[in-house]
Formats: structure tokens, sequence, C-alpha cells
């Protein structure tokens, strides 16, 4: 077996023959410079920076200090966030293990070529299309198809990538990769390149996008009646459309957004968990439908043994017309063995049941099934629960194995001196008589048990074949391991008005109970999807029922349409190549680290341990960034709105801008700037997300700004008309707005905890000791007797307006809320 050469592979990767991953997890160090370089109002404040600099007013050159720290902060978050993201991509590359020149080695899965031979193993995901050519395996194609039966693959026959091996060994020949791959194919629909949606960003594209088309014709407007029709000077002219243009721009809101979300992206990296689309993390804040898939989530996947159940017979089995007919049998409940509770599992606090161990089971189970496991090849969940719990033993002298095959559903061996052991399905070891076990089984069945018999003649068995006499002689109750952080997770949604749905492609029943182990609300409502025929029949069912069993791919994807068209927003997990579809058309698509490549391609989110218990963290951090962000666009956004109405306010009613660019500088790093990027990135707010970003925004800033320019107009027009001189107004303006804003802070950021008093009057402290000290710098001037008066009046008032006018706002909106959710009802009662 000497596999491909090395100039064989250079060959071939050099003819594009190799399984190559196009999709790239972050960006470039190059695009991540350039984005946030190349911005519209980078270029705006280094064409304002060159005017002021030509007209000679150096100390109002300091804003473009801000667009640089600006800038590179940016780009040291991204780049800080990019090294830790691409570590943790690089754990969940999934690797092959190939045979060339005539050695197995290890190499990543996107490296190998065509007609590469490789050796696959049970555990193994098929990393790329291959045909079997020398052994034998069973594959669960169930991450494809979404059905959990295993097949039996032989020479010749096709393994599929995204399939997993369950059992066996084989060497198998590429002839498939990259796009050709069938799950490549399959989840061609899902790579489809769709932007996820995004609230947030949609909203600040707007704004900027607002801002981008009035602030140059505004800012010419300015200069125009400056120059023109006040005949200021040059400098004068160009100093005071400066200052109007920069309180335009919102120069740290797109800033804030990025470095809120690349904390956010970081810290639930240090959890474990891989972000790879940015603006999910926003998604996650709105989450009110969590659709889960049980294995993998509730369960870990594994089995365990619940419990053992002699049986008692006096007859054996015997072969008539070719069929195994049972005798009657008695099952003394005395002798149920209970195993030790496995650590895993939850346990019901109400059951009362004796523990007894493997070692304190009738001789004759203990001795059969320790054989068993010794001998067994099988290394699938459920060999490896029986394998876990019964102790091996060489005490009996081996003859032949009957391994398992999907076709016969039992496996087992025959043992020199003491017969054939089997181990399955009641249907398929007894497929005729054994009505009262077939009983049993079915209950316990319906309890959501997997349930086995094990079974025994004195005669050795034909190759594979049944022997005759076969008689029942154990139950052996096996049940899904419930992960330890199940019942928590599950209790944290639901408090927090998260609305669950386990949806499956077992058995409903079976999934409903281990929902209801896992503390589930409402396990009991569940339904059978196979009888789901209509969107219709889809909408009432999502509306009563938590639990979906025998769910297909394309119903998984119809589940989250319908969920979403009755407004709800739905994260989705998902493990499989038969979830994509749903994973994609989910608001927010969470992957599992062990499940299939194409799942954790089209995910927003990977969970690196596959932890089910790491969703509460996502939530949060999902929340506190969302609610940080929002405040914070509030107090940019204040800024912005005012000065743009002061400038149009100037543009046909006053004389001089109020403010010079330096003194701007002061307001938006005392009151914006610096404390907003404190309380942003260090005062956590994990309440849940309420009315949306835009009108939240709206009714916390424009009131706001409503006042403060009202404030500083009326300083302008007494000024302009009482005392005839512009001396003052800079100075009186400033005071007033500094004031303001911290008035503003306050009442945005509450309610106020000790850290936020602590920053916010903190900034108050270091506002006014700057005006103090810098007066020169500041251009600040003494002020008229009766212009201190009324900088005294408005310093007072101004709060009680700001909150007057939010008061007024929120009001309205709930006026609104409440006038649209009246119409929306009457629509559901017209259509119903």
């Amino acid at each position: 077996m000497i596999g491909l050469t090395s100039e064989e592979v250079r060959e071939r990767v050099k003819a594009g023959q190799v399984n190559v991953n196009t999709d790239l997890p972050t960006r470039t160090y190059k695009q991540i410079v350039l984005s946030n370089t190349l911005t519209f109002f980078n270029f705006l404040n280094i064409v304002l920076f060159v005017m002021i600099i030509l007209v000679g007013s150096f100390r109002n050159s300091l804003f473009i200090g801000t667009a640089i720290i600006n800038t590179c902060i940016g780009i040291f978050q991204e780049i800080r966030a990019k090294k830790t993201l691409d570590k943790l991509a690089v754990i969940t590359t999934n690797r092959a293990r190939p045979v060339r020149d005539g050695q197995q080695i290890s190499v990543p899965i996107d490296e190998l070529v065509i007609d590469d031979l490789i050796v696959l193993k049970n555990g193994d995901q098929v990393p790329a299309d291959c045909v079997v050519i020398k052994g034998e395996v069973e594959a669960n194609e169930s991450l494809l198809t979404g059905e959990a039966d295993n097949l039996e693959k032989h020479r010749g026959d096709d393994l599929y990538s995204g399939s997993t091996i369950t059992s066996g060994k084989a060497l198998c020949r590429v002839i498939h990769v990259g796009a050709d791959n069938y799950s490549a194919k399959l989840t061609a629909q899902a790579k489809t390149f769709k932007i996820h949606k995004s609230e947030l960003r949609d909203v600040i594209n707007l704004i900027l996008k607002v801002i981008s088309i009035v602030i140059v014709p505004i800012g010419a407007a300015v200069f125009y009646k400056q120059y023109f029709i006040v005949h200021n000077t040059i400098r004068d002219a160009v100093v005071n459309t400066v200052a109007s243009v920069l309180g335009m721009i919102p120069e740290g809101l797109v800033l804030l957004t990025s470095v809120a979300l690349t904390v956010g992206t970081v810290h639930l990296a240090r959890k474990k968990v891989l972000v790879q689309e940015l603006f999910c993390i926003e998604t996650l804040a709105h989450v009110d439908v969590l659709c889960l898939d049980k294995t993998g989530t509730i369960t870990s996947g594994d089995m365990c043994v619940d419990r053992i159940i002699p049986l008692e017979s006096t007859e054996a089995v015997t072969v008539r017309d070719g069929n195994l007919e049972a005798p009657t049998l008695s099952v003394p409940d005395v002798k149920t063995m209970v195993p030790p509770p496995h650590p895993d599992v939850v346990q019901d606090a109400e059951e009362d049941t004796a523990v007894m161990t493997a070692e304190e089971l009738p001789a004759e189970i203990a001795d059969a099934m320790g054989n068993l496991m010794n001998v067994s090849p099988d290394e699938n969940p459920t060999a490896l629960a029986l394998r876990k719990f019964f102790p091996k033993s060489g005490s009996f002298k081996l003859d032949h194995i009957i391994p398992f095959s999907s076709d016969r559903k039992y496996s087992g061996a025959a043992f020199k001196g003491h017969g054939t052991y089997l181990i399955g399905a009641v249907q398929f070891l007894f497929p005729r008589g054994a009505s009262d076990i077939s009983e049993q089984c079915a209950r316990y069945a319906a309890e959501g048990y997997r349930v086995l018999v094990l079974a025994h003649s004195p005669q050795i068995a034909s190759s594979h074949a049944k022997p005759e006499g076969l008689r029942p002689i154990a139950l052996i109750l096996l049940t899904d391991v419930i992960r330890e952080a199940a019942p928590s997770t599950l209790r944290y949604f639901r408090e927090q008005g998260v609305d669950l749905k386990v949806i499956s492609g077992d058995d409903p029943q079976t999934v409903s109970v281990i929902a209801a182990k896992a503390g589930l609300k409402n396990a009991h409502h569940f339904i059978d999807a196979t009888k789901i025929e209509s969107k219709e029949d889809m909408r009432k069912a999502l509306r009563k029922c938590s639990v979906f069993g025998r769910v297909t791919p394309q119903q998984k994807k119809q589940m989250v349409q319908v969920l979403q068209k009755e407004n709800h927003v739905v994260a989705m997990t998902g493990d499989g190549v038969n979830d994509v579809l749903a994973l994609k058309e989910a608001n927010c698509s969470i992957a599992m680290a062990s499940g299939s490549d194409a799942a954790k391609n089209i995910a927003n989110v990977v969970l690196l341990e596959s932890d089910f218990a790491c969703l509460p963290d996502i939530l949060a951090q999902g929340r506190k960034v969302v609610n940080n962000i929002r405040r914070a666009s509030s107090m940019f956004l204040i800024k912005t709105v005012f000065s743009m109405m002061l400038s149009l306010l100037l543009i046909f009613f006053g004389e001089a801008y109020p403010f010079e660019p330096i003194q701007m500088t002061l307001i938006s790093a005392c009151a914006v700037g610096i404390p907003t990027f404190i309380l942003a990135n260090l005062d956590p707010d994990y309440n849940p997300i309420g009315d949306g970003f835009l009108s939240h925004v709206l009714i916390k800033s424009v009131p706001i700004a409503l006042t403060i320019t009202a404030c500083v107009f009326s300083i302008m027009m007494v000024c302009m008309n009482v005392y005839h001189d512009n001396s003052g107004l800079g100075t009186a303006c400033v005071l007033v707005t500094g004031w303001s804003y911290m008035a503003a802070l306050r009442t945005v950021y509450a309610p106020l905890n000790l850290f936020r008093k602590v920053v916010i009057y903190g900034m108050n402290v270091i506002f006014f000791i700057a005006a103090v000290l810098l007066q020169d710098l500041l251009a600040l001037k003494g002020l008229e007797f009766g212009i201190i008066v009324q900088v005294f009046i408005l310093m007072t008032i101004s709060p009680i307006i700001q909150d007057f006018l939010t008061n007024v706002f929120i009001r309205a909106q709930h006026w609104w809320e409440a006038r649209r959710k009246q119409k929306f009802a009457k629509k559901e009662e017209v259509s119903a």
C-alpha cells in the first residue's frame, strides 16, 4: 500500500484537484487597515484639517488627533480579534490520514487530493467522497439525510463526505474533492451568499447615509452665509464652517459599534465560542425562539445503561416453519437491576430504586455480557455504553463473532461449551411470538428508553444466523445521557422569556420524555412532523407544541420561516448537513464543532467544545453589547442632531457660529467620547432588549438635542440682538452645552449605579477644570452679567426640559405601539 507519491500530489494540487475550502473565517490584514482608513468621514476630516491649516488656525486642528486615534483603535481591536478567531478556526479544522509514499500521514482535510488513499475507521467523519477498496465499514449518513440508520459499505461502495463511520475499518480512494463533493452539492443552496440581517448595521448605515447627504450642503451653506452675507474674514468663515461640520460628524459612532462587537467576539472566544459573523452578536440579543436538536444539545450524544431486567423462563424457544416462537415468560419485579447513576445523567428526584452494580447481576447475565464485551468489535454509542457498565471477562472460549449489521439489528458471539449469546432489538430477535416481552419493550420504549434483549441458545450459531433454542434472558434499558448543564440552561432561557422548540428526527414520544427529564416546559406537547401536511398545520403546531419528532430537513427550514413570519427572532442549533438549510434561514445559526463541516461553515456561531451550556453566555453577551451600543449611539447622535439643527438656524437667522473646533473637541471628548467608551466596554447590562434600535436611540437623543439647540440659540439671539456683541458667545454656549450634555449622560445611562456615577461626575469635574485651566487654548472669554444670569437660568432648566421632552416622546411611542398591536390583533382575528 504505497498510495500517491509526493510528485503525484504536487501535480494534482497544480491541476486544482485538491479539497480546498475557499471560505475565509476573517478578513486579511490589508482589508482591515483599508476598511478602517478609507472612510468618508476620515476623508472629510482630512479636508477640514487642511482647511484649518491653510488659514493658520493651528489650535483648532486638534480634532484630527481624535480621528487618528479612532482609526488606530479600530484597526488594533479588529486585528486582535482576527488573531484570536484565526487560532480558534484552526481548532475546528478536521484532519485526514492519507497514505503517501508508503507512509500513513495526517493532513488537514483541505489538503486531500483526487486518488488519495485514506484510512477510515469507527468515529471518523468522511472528509471527501470516496470509494471503498479494502475492508468493510458501516456509515451513518444522518448528517446528510437526517435518517439515523447505519448503512453497510463494502468494496466498491461509495462513501459520501459528511457521513460518519460507526463501525469497521476500510481503505478508501478519494473520488471527489472540494465543490464536487456530495455534501458540497447538497449545501449549494445554503452556501448562496446571504447578508446577515442586522437592525444595528442597517440603522447605523441609514444614519451615516443621511448625514453624508446633508453634511456637505449644510457646510457649504454655512460658509456662504459667513463669508458672503455676514462678511466675516476667510479665516473666521473657515473656522466656523469647520466647527459646524465637525459637530455633525459622529466620529466615534462606527468605532464604538465595531469595538463593542469585537470585544464581545473576543469575550466569547475565551468561552470557546467562535463568532463567524460579527453582527450576529446583536441578533442574539433579540432572540425569542430557540430551536434545539435533541442530540448534542440536551443530550451529549452518548448512551448509558439505565437498568437491567432479568427474565425467567421454563421453556426454550423453538423454531417452526422457519420462525422463532417464544415461550411464556415472567418478569419478576424484585429482580430489576438498576446500575449506579451515570455522572452525566440527570436523575429523577422522585425515583426510589435500589442501586445495583454489574457484579450483583445473576451470574448467567453478568458472565454473558462480560464475555460479549470482551470480544465485540463495535464502537457505536450503544456498544460503548454497554462496555462501560459491564466489565470485560475472558472466561468463555470464543468460537466466532456475529458482528452487528444494520439489516439484522443484532450482534453477538458463539462460545465453545456455552452456546450463542445475541443482543439486539426484540422485533428482530423474535419477529414472531414473545408477545408479552414485545409489549413490555414497547412500554419501556414509550418511556424514552432504548430497549435491547439479551438472548441465549445452547446451540452454536451457524455463521451469522440465529440458532435454534433461542430464549430471552434479560432486558437492557439504555437512555441518552442528558447534559449536566441542560436543566439549568433550559431554565435560564425560560426565565429570560425565550421559547424553546426541540426538533429531532427521532420518535417524538421518546424525544418528549428526554426533554421532560431535562426540564423542558411543556415537553408533553409533542407532535409527529410526518402528520404536518400544510403551512397552516405547521403554524398551529408551532404555537401549541414544544417537541417535534421525525422532522425532515425541509420541515426544519419551514419551521424557521413560519416562526419568522410570526415576528419571532429565531436562533437555530444544528450539527448536520441536514440542518444547513434551516441554519441559513435562521436569524442566528449555532453549530457544534463536533458536527459536519457544512453546518460549521454556514453557521454564524460555532461552539468549539459543543457545549450547550455556552448558550446563556452568548445571549447575555449579545444583550450587553446591544444595550451599551444603544446608549452610546444616543450620546453621539445628540451632538450630530443639535449641530445640524444649529447650523440650519444659523443659515436662516444667526450671524456667528457659537463654537470653535477646539471647543467642540472638548465637549465631544468629555461628554461623549471618553464616558461612552468606558461605559460601553466596562459596564455590563444584561437586561432584555426592548423596543427597536432606531426608535430607542431617537427617543433618547432628539429631546436632548432639541433642548441644547434651544438653549444655544437663545444665547445667540441675546448676544446678537441685546448686546450686539459675540465675544462671549462661545464661552456661554460651551458652558451651557457641556452642562446639558452631563445631564444627558445621567438620563441616557439611568438608572445610575456606583460605577456610572463615578464616570459621569468624574467627566463633569474634568470638563470644568479644563474650561478653567485652558481658557486661552479653548478661546474662552469673560461674560457680561446678563449673560451670566442667562447661563445660570439655562443650566438650571435644561435638565428639566430634557426630562419633560423625553417623557413626551416615550408616551408618544407607547401610544403608537399600542395602536399598532391593536391593528395586528384585529388582522389576526380576521385571518382566523
